[in-house]
């Protein structure tokens, strides 16, 4: 494993030692926060309570885009945690438990807990979400990169299994677009097959999809072409002065060759065309191509990264949870302040080019300064993300 050093800023003002201990404290309170283990199970199975500080109606304990993101922090973490590979696998067990109604090679994206205390599907028909699975995907050919083939787990192949389902079930192959979940192909009549959510649109993860799923690699590089092409048309638009994403795009009824942001709500909220709960992450999610892959810095995301720092005055804390888009003045905030959620993937973006040297600090330091007990899950697992990349533990093969 090899630490690449982007993050000079914070190694000379902290040190490289103060820094990971710093993130392993973090990282085993997260852990000791969030991480069950299902009881009465003949096989050790783990899961992510993301549902903790929020708890839902229907007693819900876990999404695959918790265990997801579970699937990649712990093998990361297995050079400073000795137990971690034991959670992977623990929580790949729990995954394999719950497949989706629709293609069993994909992960049912929630489970409830029911009137016996027993962990179910939260329906009988569950389905998948995109960006769990392709973060599953990815956590077994990170697995696979750092503890090998001959384990418990054939990670390589079941990644590979992962991959497959994902093209078949996931991909519009008319415009070669990411769909919501494999419902969307599942359900004959829906209005979502031209729907794609900006968050997941993870080149990182396909660049890899494209080395190991050798049967599918001239598709996946037209996904990405997509994405690329969708990102490019949304900064003639709304985002040219800010590099800000939508949390989806929908087809273009005016131009069928191009995707836009929504003015109504799409699946979630009314907010679905600005920047929000979704979107959020697409500064981290995005750079990370350019940190891993050495691609070259977006315009997109050199735009996003000026126009934070203008917007907040370059002060994190004023960061807001919700920016407009396509249905206000676009930039304009609609957010409250001090939700890690929004702020943590900026740190990750002010890592990909020079002159975000004080911003960063302040950034790690705005995280590292509000306590675990004051955030949701989806806040310090993001943080923790984060956390994992600035400190240059995040492996790079």
């Amino acid at each position: 494993m090899v630490i690449i050093i982007y993050n000079d800023s914070l190694v000379s003002y902290y040190s490289q030692t103060n820094l990971n201990l710093e993130l392993l404290s973090f990282y085993n309170d997260w852990k000791m926060r969030y991480l069950r283990l299902v009881n009465d199970s003949n096989t050790m199975k783990e899961y992510l309570f993301y549902a903790l500080d929020q708890p839902t109606t229907n007693n819900a304990v876990t999404v695959s885009e918790a265990m997801g993101y579970g699937m990649i922090i712990f093998p990361i973490m297995s050079k400073f945690d000795l137990t971690a590979k034991i959670h992977f696998t623990s929580i790949y067990n729990y995954i394999k438990s719950f497949p989706s109604f629709y293609n069993n090679n994909l992960m049912a994206w929630q489970q409830v807990k029911n009137s016996t205390g027993n962990i179910v599907n939260s329906s009988p028909e569950t389905s998948s979400a995109t960006d769990g699975d392709m973060d599953i995907s990815y956590g077994l050919l990170l697995a696979h990169k750092i503890w090998g083939e001959n384990d418990k787990i054939n990670y390589k192949s079941e990644a590979v299994k992962r991959i497959n389902a994902l093209m078949d079930s996931c991909v519009n192959k008319n415009d070669y677009i990411l769909t919501l979940g494999d419902w969307v192909k599942g359900i004959k009549v829906n209005n979502f097959k031209y729907v794609t959510r900006s968050s997941d649109f993870l080149k990182y993860h396909i660049r890899e999809f494209i080395k190991f799923d050798f049967k599918n690699s001239t598709e996946w590089q037209m996904v990405l072409d997509k994405i690329d092409f969708i990102i490019s048309e949304q900064m003639k638009n709304e985002s040219k002065a800010n590099g800000l994403m939508p949390d989806f795009f929908i087809k273009d009824i005016n131009n069928i060759n191009n995707y836009i942001a929504p003015k109504f709500k799409v699946l979630e909220t009314i907010h679905d065309g600005d920047y929000y709960f979704n979107s959020c992450r697409t500064p981290w999610r995005y750079s990370m191509d350019i940190i891993i892959n050495k691609t070259p810095i977006t315009h997109e995301l050199h735009t996003l990264n000026y126009w934070i720092k203008k917007e907040t005055s370059y002060n994190p804390k004023n960061i807001k949870s919700g920016y407009y888009i396509a249905n206000g003045p676009p930039g304009h905030s609609f957010g409250s302040s001090n939700d890690l959620s929004f702020i943590a993937p900026f740190l990750v973006s002010s890592l990909i080019e020079k002159g975000h040297d004080n911003w960063t600090i302040a950034l790690w330091e705005t995280l590292i300064n509000k306590p675990i007990t004051k955030c949701t899950f989806y806040e310090n697992t993001l943080k923790l993300i984060s956390m994992i990349v600035a400190t240059g533990n995040w492996y790079i093969s």
